[in-house]
């Protein structure tokens, strides 16, 4: 799955340090706010920039609003007059009233949600939209239309095609669903792309965006649905979203190659992104045995998987991070983690035991991709089919999985009123507003619109990647 900055060709979720704004919070233009970030700037916290140098997480947030980040910022902070501290609150929090006040983020509101009476709508009084409640309706109903993959995910021409059809078969008398949109300017989001396009978290002007933070109260890194703890093949706690690679990008602008255990595509993300991680190490330990399975071998514990094709022993848990720690800071409680954590995370697993490893091993790492791979459906790395890479040839080797399938069966869970809610990416389409239609010409050439219900970041993607779908129909259409 591949969500990347605007323009790039980058896959996966591509955008440059992102920056979250907290829930419910917009930086306000008044003087005073202003003056804090002034002084933030001038003490070396930069837009975008590292963690510990990041001008609203690190330094802005912890002035104005008290909201300390995971880890300590690498700059002093600059020492703000109280006055001027007071006056800014004020602003955010809505008490100074005038000409000056800036409008305020909408709060979770769960009811602007509205059920139907036979639970197969769900109306947005705020959107001025009724959704469908079914956000995975492609696995079960294809209107007739090849493309679909089992899971319900398929390609952005896929789901412009089956949006037609249903339309075309009246779907519960309805005759203008459509995809949801995303604006091509908001104020909420952090980031902008290249072009000025916007993406991130907090961006709740879009129409996933608006359902995700505001109506449904989510916050970044929360998903929609819980995370799933059973069996995978031979592997227990997989997620059917991004994994980690080791490997930079080919072009180090685009972070690191990553995974997609939900479709089996491979791209790329940034650092700043919240992914998960499958840790391994070359060879085998002395004393594992041949399971039922002769594809793999395990110790007699079940921890630890070996694949003799590849030489590479997997830790059987393909979440352990939810569970263990190691007393890394920076983990979010469904496991995942950015980059840099995850780099951290796997350190931690070699020294701890007093210096004797997680499991006995020291040499645990990430997985690496290595050159070019001509298996790959895209140029490079990217793309499906890449059994060059070690998660490639778990996924499509070890695991006998094909393009556009997931490792474990599509969630069922609910969201509010929402069924079937997959905690992955969901495509968009570009439109001024919620009621407006979906526009023919994307974000940029060969990109659309997407948002992402496992952890709130909404990016763009490769038009033949394969992400989800679910729509909606605007207040008085048909």
């Amino acid at each position: 799955m591949k969500q990347t900055w605007l323009g790039s060709l980058s896959n996966i979720v591509l955008s440059v340090a992102i920056i979250a704004i907290p829930s419910g919070q917009l930086w306000a233009q008044s003087p005073a706010c202003q003056q804090i970030r002034a002084a933030c700037r001038t003490a070396g916290f930069v837009q975008g920039g590292e963690i510990g140098e990041r001008l609203v997480l690190d330094c802005f947030n912890p002035i104005a609003l008290g909201e300390m980040p995971k880890r300590q910022a690498t700059k002093p902070l600059p020492q703000i007059d109280p006055q001027v501290v007071s006056a800014c609150k004020d602003q955010l929090s809505g008490k100074s009233g005038g000409a000056s006040a800036q409008p305020q983020a909408p709060v979770a509101d769960a009811s602007t949600l509205v059920a139907s009476a036979d639970g197969k709508t769900v109306h947005d009084t705020r959107l001025g939209v009724t959704w469908l409640a079914d956000a995975n309706l492609p696995a079960i109903e294809t209107f007739g239309g090849p493309g679909i993959n089992k899971s319900g995910s398929m390609d952005y021409a896929t789901a412009v095609r089956w949006v037609a059809a249903m339309n075309a078969a009246s779907y519960l008398g309805h005759n203008n669903w459509q995809l949801p949109t995303a604006p091509g300017t908001d104020k909420t989001c952090e980031m902008t792309g290249r072009n000025g396009e916007p993406f991130g978290y907090n961006c709740s002007a879009s129409a996933l965006g608006s359902l995700y933070y505001v109506s449904l109260g989510l916050k970044e890194p929360d998903s929609a649905v819980p995370a799933y703890t059973g069996p995978a093949g031979p592997f227990q706690n997989f997620q059917a979203y991004l994994y980690w690679s080791k490997s930079p990008a080919l072009d180090p602008k685009q972070g690191f190659v990553s995974f997609s255990f939900a479709s089996g595509f491979q791209g790329a993300n940034v650092f700043r992104n919240y992914l998960y991680v499958l840790p391994m190490f070359k060879g085998k330990k002395d004393g594992m045995s041949q399971t039922s399975d002769a594809q793999w071998m395990s110790d007699a514990t079940g921890s630890l998987l070996y694949d003799p094709a590849d030489n590479i022993t997997w830790l059987a848990d393909a979440n352990l991070a939810a569970t263990h720690t190691f007393d890394v800071t920076g983990i979010n409680r469904d496991g995942s983690m950015d980059h840099e954590t995850a780099l951290r995370w796997v350190a931690a697993m070699n020294a701890s035991d007093g210096g004797k490893g997680y499991l006995g091993r020291t040499d645990w790492d990430l997985p690496e991709t290595g050159p070019p791979d001509s298996t790959c459906s895209m140029k490079g790395v990217t793309g499906f089919g890449c059994t060059g890479s070690a998660l490639g040839a778990l996924f499509y080797k070890q695991l006998s999985l094909k393009p556009g399938e997931s490792v474990i069966p599509s969630s069922q869970s609910k969201a509010g009123s929402f069924v079937n809610v997959q905690p992955y990416l969901y495509w968009a389409c570009s439109g001024d507003s919620a009621a407006s239609p979906c526009k023919s010409q994307g974000p940029a050439d060969g990109f659309e619109w997407n948002f992402s219900l496992g952890n709130g970041f909404q990016g763009t993607n490769l038009v033949g990647n394969n992400l989800f779908v679910m729509v909606y129909f605007p207040d008085g259409s048909r």
